[in-house]
């Protein structure tokens, strides 16, 4: 009944390939305010979106304006050689933040391009794991006149499996949490632990990267991201970012129990402000609280031994990462200076933030680490 309540919702145009392309890419963007940053990503994308580039594979990307009006398109370049917009079908009344929107915009690119590889770049506000009913502040991930996605949404709107990676061009959403909720979403993740400027990512250097045969070269992307921030974007030289290899998650929460454990489990775990001097990542305006660098904080807590195995594992898991000097927090306005830097951001429990810490118990990281 859902996939036909949504099918009648669509104008369809027919384009199925016959034989399998290389790599299929997905841009799921939601709008919100950011529609003319987002708009110039798209003309970025087409700058460099070129038949040679993207090497046999599918450049498609679903927009959102708001919750009665979305299109699905395909950027790809035409006889004369100029990259342009190929409109495939609309999505009439179908809210992009809906796990259930976000499944069927899968399956319809899936259906409509068979491929040998799947990647997905999500494009939107983001705040990590924060849920939104906490405070109006924050988003998880997408916002939509005023309605905005949680982590759990997230998730049940991702296939198991299918992508090779997901980048996410979102504020901080290489939160530890976030990336292990997802482990089993895609092979790696490309994300920031910081808010990520609003220009976001520089796409006109990074495309072709994410169609190379093989992997996608996520490392070289993250660089380039890196270095958009550090050399050319002078209005906001901000740029933190990390590629994560999910298999590895797993062995890391195993390490960061055997920490808390002997720190004295959860309960001391559960700290009470002013907090130490912990590296701040992220802090958004009207957010109870910010996060932080996930090494910096498990430092203070680990043995020496403790905290080479948690090292090693985040070696493993973290196979790039690229950080400027400072970091912008909306909250205050302010820059913090970037010392410490692990690649990943994660939420300390505190005693002042009881709705908080409820709602952090239901993510599957608490459950494998604090439990």
């Amino acid at each position: 009944m859902l996939l036909a309540a949504v099918l009648c919702g669509c104008s369809r145009e027919v384009r199925i390939d016959s034989e399998p392309a290389g790599r299929t890419v997905l841009v799921y963007m939601i709008a919100s305010d950011l529609d003319s940053w987002l708009a110039q990503n798209i003309e970025d994308m087409k700058q460099t979106a070129t038949a040679k580039n993207l090497n046999g594979g599918h450049l498609v990307v679903f927009y959102s304006a708001n919750a009665h009006s979305a299109e699905l398109f395909e950027l790809r370049e035409g006889s004369g050689g100029q990259v342009t917009r190929h409109h495939i079908r609309d999505y009439a009344d179908a809210s992009a933040i809906s796990a259930s929107t976000m499944r069927q915009v899968v399956r319809d690119v899936v259906d409509l391009y068979p491929s040998a590889s799947y990647g997905m770049i999500l494009s939107s506000h983001g705040t990590a794991w924060l849920p939104a009913d906490v405070s109006p502040a924050l988003r998880a991930f997408g916002d939509e006149d005023g309605r905005r996605m949680e982590m759990s949404e997230l998730a049940a709107g991702l296939p198991d499996g299918l992508f090779d990676f997901l980048v996410f061009d979102a504020c901080s959403m290489a939160a530890v949490e976030c990336v292990y909720e997802l482990r089993g979403k895609a092979r790696r993740i490309m994300a920031s632990p910081s808010e990520t400027m609003r220009y976001g990512i520089p796409y006109h250097t990074v495309v072709p990267l994410l169609f190379t045969r093989g992997e996608a070269r996520l490392d070289e992307a993250a660089r380039r991201f890196y270095l958009f921030y550090h050399d050319e974007y002078d209005e906001a030289p901000f740029a933190n970012i990390a590629v994560v290899r999910t298999a590895e998650l797993e062995e890391l929460a195993l390490v960061t129990r055997e920490i808390i454990a002997g720190y004295g489990g959860r309960t001391a775990a559960i700290f009470t402000p002013p907090l130490p001097d912990w590296q701040l990542l992220s802090h958004w305006t009207g957010s109870p609280t910010g996060l932080y660098d996930f090494a910096d904080v498990m430092s203070r807590m680990a043995t020496v031994e403790q905290y080479v195995r948690l090292s090693l594992c985040l070696n493993r898991a973290v196979e790039a990462s690229f950080t400027t000097e400072y970091t912008y927090c909306t909250e205050g306005r302010r820059t913090v200076r970037i010392d410490r830097f692990s690649g990943l951001s994660v939420y300390p429990l505190q005693s002042h933030l009881a709705s908080l810490n409820a709602r952090y118990m239901q993510l599957q990281w608490y459950s494998d680490v604090y439990q």
